[in-house]
C-alpha cells in the first residue's frame, strides 16, 4: 500500500532522449525536415525564409514590412477573404520577422491543409503588396511602435542592443515612425523577390502522406536563389533614448559574447543559469527575495548567426536603481570565487529538467531541432549539452566567469 506520509524518491535525470526529426533533399536541392509525432491529426508547416532577416534589408525595417504584408493578399485573394477563410477552417498563420531570418508558419487539421496551402503557397509567389493595404499596415505600425515608445522594458531592451552592436549594425538598428513612412509596395517587390526562394521547410504534428506530397510538390518546383548579405543604403540615425519619467526603471546591462557554435558555449550557458537563468538563481535570491527589489530578474544568452549578445534584465523602483546595479555587479564578481557543489547541482538538474518538460508536442521537438539546425548544428550538440551538464564543476564555473562574464565592458541601460 502507497505510504503518503514519505516523499518520492528523487529520480535524477541526466540525459534526456527525444525523437529527432527526419530530413530529406528534394529534387531542387532544398531541406526538407519533419517529424511525426502526437495523437491529434494537427499540421504545422514552418517555412523559415533564410535571407528574409532585418540584416539582409536595404532599408531599414524593409524585411520586417515585406513579411509582415504577406497575409494582406494575393493577386486572387484579398486580406478580408484570407482571414475569413482561415478563420472558416481552422487554421492560424503565424508571421515571425527576425535578425537573421523570418518564417511564416500554418497550423491546421491535417484534413484542411491541401485547401490551405493552396493560399499559404500563394501567399509566397504572388503577394499584391498593395498600396491601400500597405497605408494601413503603416498606420498599424506606427500606432504599434508608440505604444512600445512608452514601455520603458521594450525601451530599454531596443537600447541595449543599440549599445552593444552600434546603430547602424543590423542587431543594433531601431526603426523609427519615419523609417514606416517611406515604404512603397516596389520596395516590398524588391525585397521580397530576391528572399522568397532562399528557404528550410519544417513539418511537425501528424501529417498524411497526401499532407507531406503536397509540401514536398511545391517546394521542390522553386528554384532555389543564394544571397548575400547586403549593406543598407539609407543611413540609420542614432536612437534617441526617450524618458517616460516613470516611477519604475528598467534595468539592461550586456555585452557580446559567444556564440552557440563555440567550443565554451555550453559551459557559458550552464553558469548564466545559475547566475540569473531560473527563479533559484543567485540574482532571483539576492535582488529579489533578501533585498526586494525587484519581482524578477533574469539573465540570458542571446545566439544570433552572425554574433551573440549576454543580457541582464530587471525593472526596479527608480530610487533603487543604483543598489540594483551595484548587487548585479556583486553576483556577478562573486561568482569567481564559487565553491558550492549543491548550489549548482541544483541548477544543472533545473536545466535537464526545464529541457525534458519543454519537449511536449511535435512542435516543441521541432523548435529543438531548429534551433540547433539554423546555426548549422547537429543533434550531437544536445549529447555535448548533457555531458557538460553532467562534468560542470565549480572550478569550470570559475574559470568561465573570470574569462567571459567580467564586468568592466557590460554595456548599461536605464530607462525611467
Amino acid at each position: 500500500m502507497l505510504n503518503r506520509s514519505l516523499a518520492p524518491d528523487i529520480q535524477k535525470v541526466s540525459r534526456v532522449n527525444f525523437q529527432h526529426v527526419d530530413q530529406e533533399q528534394l529534387t531542387n536541392g532544398a531541406t526538407m525536415s519533419s517529424i511525426v509525432a502526437g495523437d491529434q491529426p494537427v499540421v504545422k508547416l514552418e517555412v523559415v525564409f533564410t535571407a528574409a532577416g532585418n540584416r539582409f534589408e536595404n532599408l531599414k525595417g524593409q524585411a520586417s514590412m515585406a513579411v509582415r504584408m504577406l497575409k494582406e493578399g494575393t493577386t486572387s485573394y484579398t486580406s478580408v477573404q484570407i482571414t475569413n477563410l482561415f478563420s472558416r477552417l481552422g487554421a492560424y498563420i503565424e508571421i515571425n520577422p527576425g535578425f537573421d531570418n523570418a518564417s511564416v508558419s500554418i497550423y491546421c487539421l491535417d484534413k484542411h491543409f491541401e485547401q490551405i496551402s493552396s493560399i499559404l503557397f500563394e501567399m509566397i509567389d504572388y503577394p499584391s503588396f498593395d498600396e491601400n493595404e500597405l497605408e494601413l499596415q503603416k498606420e498599424l505600425q506606427t500606432a504599434q511602435l508608440q505604444v512600445q515608445n512608452k514601455k520603458n522594458n521594450i525601451l530599454a531592451s531596443k537600447s541595449i542592443r543599440q549599445a552593444i552592436f552600434g546603430f547602424d549594425h543590423p542587431y543594433g538598428r531601431i526603426n523609427s515612425e519615419q523609417d514606416i513612412k517611406t515604404f512603397t509596395p516596389e520596395h516590398l517587390r524588391n525585397f521580397w523577390g530576391r528572399s522568397k526562394n532562399s528557404f528550410e521547410v519544417l513539418v511537425s504534428g501528424r501529417p498524411s502522406e497526401n499532407t507531406l506530397k503536397v509540401i514536398k510538390d511545391f517546394f521542390s518546383a522553386k528554384n532555389l536563389a543564394q544571397h548575400k548579405e547586403e549593406s543598407i543604403l539609407v543611413p540609420s540615425l542614432p536612437f534617441e533614448t526617450p524618458s517616460n519619467e516613470s516611477v519604475q526603471a528598467s534595468i539592461r546591462m550586456g555585452k557580446k559574447t559567444l556564440r552557440k557554435e563555440d567550443q565554451d558555449y555550453l559551459s557559458l550557458l550552464i553558469t548564466n543559469h545559475l547566475l540569473g537563468g531560473f527563479f533559484g538563481s543567485r540574482l532571483m535570491k539576492n535582488i529579489r527575495e533578501d533585498k526586494g527589489l525587484t519581482y524578477g530578474i533574469s539573465s540570458s544568452l542571446v545566439p544570433l548567426q552572425e554574433s551573440a549578445y549576454w543580457v541582464i534584465g530587471a525593472e526596479v523602483n527608480t530610487d533603487n536603481v543604483d543598489l540594483a546595479l551595484k548587487e548585479i555587479h556583486y553576483e556577478i564578481e562573486r561568482l569567481t570565487e564559487f565553491n558550492n557543489e549543491e548550489e549548482l547541482e541544483t541548477a544543472k538538474t533545473h536545466m535537464v529538467g526545464s529541457f525534458q518538460a519543454e519537449l511536449n508536442s511535435p512542435f516543441a521537438i521541432m523548435d529543438r531541432f531548429k534551433s540547433i539546425h539554423l546555426h548549422g548544428l547537429d543533434y550531437s550538440y544536445y549529447d555535448k549539452l548533457f555531458d557538460t551538464i553532467a562534468s560542470f564543476r565549480p572550478s569550470d564555473l570559475r574559470n568561465i566567469t573570470t574569462r567571459y562574464l567580467t564586468t568592466d565592458d557590460l554595456k548599461r541601460i536605464v530607462i525611467n
